[in-house]
């Protein structure tokens, strides 16, 4: 049923207000479905972005999420390209978002 149910928020137009509720999802969930989402996420965000900040906030958090998954991190690459692109063209504003270091010491 949980993994029925985020199915379906990915395939809805409404990926940012269901937010909630696919986070919730896709923490139970994991694996590729979970980060399914939360591509999905950024997606919908770079599409309609909220405020300044949050399409670049949303992918360091999921570059924090997978670093210490390299094959997953790779797969991330092309997102963050794309990213980056939009920024230079002024698409979406170029930020800088400080993150503390989130590595295990």
């Amino acid at each position: 049923m949980t993994v029925d149910r985020l199915r379906a928020l990915l395939e809805s137009d409404a990926i940012l207000a269901s937010r909630t509720e696919g986070d919730a999802l896709a923490e139970q969930v994991g694996g590729e479905l979970a980060r399914r989402w939360y591509i999905a996420v950024i997606r919908a965000a770079m599409a309609a972005p909220p405020d300044g900040d949050t399409v670049r906030e949303l992918y360091g958090e999921l570059v924090d999420r997978y670093r210490e998954q390299p094959d997953h991190l790779a797969a991330l690459r092309a997102l963050g390209e794309e990213l980056r692109a939009r920024e230079a063209s002024g698409e979406l504003p170029s930020t800088l978002v400080a993150r503390s270091d989130r590595r295990k010491h």
